[in-house]
């Protein structure tokens, strides 16, 4: 007898942890670069995205102009989307782009549990395309540089009226606005 009631006990005990992790779908999100194809542009007008981040969640592959990536696992939230254009850049190369211009999304994104969240980027959609004429102002250009992608832009100073990237000389401030003398 007390083993049959040991049994029903850790059955009953134990019925949570097997279905709570079936409650619902997967939370998910996609990036979707919708700056003009390989077909419609020419190589200097390419626009792949390098890198994208939402919330939680990087999207380390490139995404072609004209492409969506592969879908990524997120939490459920709201939150900005963060990208890198690498303009003229061909992936296929090997080589790291040589211009990185930081982009935001116009809108906080928000994406409910078990939904799919698309992160588009255009420039109708994001803010930091100079060309688009809609640059960032400095301090959300500085918030990317040196917060979301600080590998990406280490050694540089942008300048978000431009859309430029300059390197850091020796000595000069750095994120926290140090010299570097002791």
């Amino acid at each position: 007898m007390k083993i049959s009631t040991i049994v029903v006990l850790v059955s009953i005990a134990s019925s949570p942890f097997s279905t709570g992790c079936n409650t619902s779908e997967p939370t998910t999100a996609v990036l979707s670069n919708e700056y003009p194809s390989v077909s419609d542009a020419t190589s200097a007008e390419l626009m792949p995205v390098y890198k994208g981040w939402w919330s939680v969640a990087q999207f380390p592959e490139a995404v072609p102009a004209g492409q969506v990536s592969d879908p990524v696992r997120i939490v459920q939230g709201s939150d900005y989307g963060y990208a890198l254009l690498a303009p003229g850049w061909d992936a296929a190369t090997g080589a790291p782009p040589t211009t990185l211009i930081p982009l935001r999304s116009a809108q906080k994104l928000s994406v409910d549990r078990g939904e799919l969240l698309t992160f588009v980027v255009s420039e109708r959609a994001t803010v930091g395309d100079c060309k688009a004429s809609v640059p960032l102002s400095q301090d959300d250009a500085d918030f990317i540089t040196q917060r979301i992608f600080p590998g990406e832009f280490a050694g540089l100073a942008y300048d978000a009226a431009s859309c430029t990237s300059s390197p850091v000389s020796i000595g000069e401030g750095g994120a926290s606005g140090e010299s570097g003398d002791p």
